[in-house]
């Protein structure tokens, strides 16, 4: 029996799948497993914690300026003191940040993604260079 073109194209990439192959012939089919799962791996994970960090993105843009971290000279290392900071000010006992009235932890989450934020822009232009 001759094999359709979808059948032979979904088994040369069903790696590339989440889906069994049976599924191909029904149109179930999706190329989506080398992608990153960003609503099942962080938005539905972590509700509370993305949207404590949303919290203090948007009293940083009230205080400062939207996305105005990123161009923050140092900011790796800046934002690492921040991290840092905040994480000493739970160890002493404080609960809630003093400026913002934000747990500490959410401000520690912020500051960890912004470090990571500038640290893979900073790899993807050492790559592309």
């Amino acid at each position: 029996m001759r094999r359709s073109y979808v059948s032979t194209l979904i088994s040369a990439n069903k790696d590339r799948s989440n889906d069994p192959e049976e599924n191909a012939s029904k149109g179930g089919f999706k190329y989506d497993a080398d992608k990153a799962p960003l609503y099942r791996g962080a938005i539905s994970s972590f509700p509370r914690a993305i949207t404590g960090v949303a919290e203090v993105s948007a009293f940083g843009a009230r205080k400062y300026v939207w996305d105005g971290w990123r161009p923050v000279s140092d900011g790796i290392n800046r934002y690492s003191d921040a991290l840092v900071r905040h994480l000493a000010a739970e160890a002493k006992g404080e609960i809630l940040d003093d400026d913002s009235g934000y747990l500490h932890a959410k401000h520690t989450a912020w500051n960890a993604l912004a470090r990571l934020e500038l640290i893979m822009i900073e790899m993807e232009e050492d790559v592309s260079k």
